[in-house]
Order: structure tokens, then sequence, then C-alpha cells
């Protein structure tokens, strides 16, 4: 905030969304859907789920939202954040085969009461929205890395041309996002019964005109 000028995408995020990060969307179009929705959880399976099991469901659960929000994009803008005060992703992310830009393209201080030298760096990258190009980040959102913590990064992905986005959070879940509530509709109502429960008065009041904007997703 108050720079001379923003960085290209910070501005188009500004001018779509109405925010400089996914992080501090505030439109009422947003829902939360958990990695391992409680109605796609077997009841004989032992819990805790193993380290595999897990993540094999949490990216069968990111996959599909991905694919329902993005499939027909030609390329999306990934937002990538990660802290001054824990260890760096960028040597675990080129395991992936991705090589995140060391220089981030913005530096904030979210918290003025954190310590001086901790910073939140955010750096975009482009890319085709096809599934094999976004594998590395699903797996670094969903926690592919438990043995060794989790992996120090944020992922967004953003579609600027449909309004839609999509914000991985603690590895726990996903926030889709829109512009209006219209865009969000489809993507709710598919995938309704992964919604976290304190989410679904509120959005189906929002949500109602477009009912039957898109299929309900079947759970097997």
């Amino acid at each position: 905030m108050g720079e001379a000028s923003l960085h290209p995408t910070r501005q188009r995020m500004l001018d779509v969304f109405g925010v400089e990060r996914l992080h501090d969307f505030r439109g009422p179009a947003w829902t939360r859907i958990e990695l391992i929705p409680d109605a796609t959880a077997p009841d004989r399976l032992p819990q805790p789920f193993t380290a595999s099991a897990r993540l094999l469901r949490e990216l069968d659960t990111a996959r599909a939202v991905v694919a329902a929000m993005f499939g027909r994009s030609e390329r999306v803008t990934l937002e990538l954040g990660w802290s001054s005060h824990e260890k760096p992703p960028f040597k675990r992310l080129s395991h992936l085969g991705f090589d995140l830009p060391r220089d981030p393209a913005w530096r904030l201080r979210p918290d003025p009461q954190d310590a001086p030298d901790w910073w939140w760096n955010l750096a975009y990258v482009e890319t085709p929205a096809a599934a094999d190009a976004l594998a590395p980040f699903l797996l670094a959102a969903v926690g592919g890395f438990q043995k060794r913590g989790l992996i120090n990064l944020s992922v967004g992905i953003v579609d600027f041309e449909t309004g839609l986005a999509l914000e991985f959070y603690d590895a726990k879940g996903m926030t889709p996002m829109a512009v209006t509530p219209e865009r969000l509709a489809p993507v709710y109502w598919r995938f309704r019964d992964w919604v976290r429960d304190v989410e679904i008065e509120r959005c189906d009041a929002l949500l109602a005109p477009w009912r039957d904007a898109a299929p309900r997703l079947t759970v097997v």
C-alpha cells in the first residue's frame, strides 16, 4: 500500500477482486471446503488415516475442485506466499520440479506487532491450467511432506478472466471465491456436500437463485 506503482498482478487483483491478495478477500461470494470432507470418509476406515491414505484423499478433493473451477481455463495465475521466519520452500519445491522465484514480487508485514524481521513474501507465476502443470502446487498445498512438516508455502489459484479464485489454507481446506455470487454458485452447488457445516446456511441463502446452475456431486 502507498507505493508509487503496484506490481501488475497486484494491481489486477485489486481491480478484479478488490484486494491485493486473496487472503484479504471480503466479498460475499466465498465458501470453505475441507480437504477430507466428512461425506467422503468411509465409516470403516481406521482413524487416524495413515499419511499416505490421507494425502491421496486430500489430493482427490483438491483435484476435483480445481478441475471444476479451472477446467475450462487456458492459463491461471498462482499466488505463492512464504514467511521469512520458517524454512524457505525453494528446495522442497524444486524436488517437485518447480523453481520458485527467490525474489518476491511483494513483501509485507500483515501484523504491525510482528517482529521487525518478520515478512510475508508473495510471488506470482502464470501457468497453463492443465492438471500436470498444477500438480506440484497441489501437492505442496495439501501438505505432501508430512514426515518433515508442512512446506512453508501458501497457494492461491486465480483466473482473472472468469473472476474465480481458490486459496488453500493450513493444509486443511480450500476457500473458493468469486467476484459475484452467480459465478460461485456452480461450484458451491456441485460440492455442497463437501462444504463446512458452518458455511452452509449462509451460502444456501446467498446462492439460492442459482441452485440449478450445476449438478450436485454424488458421493459414493
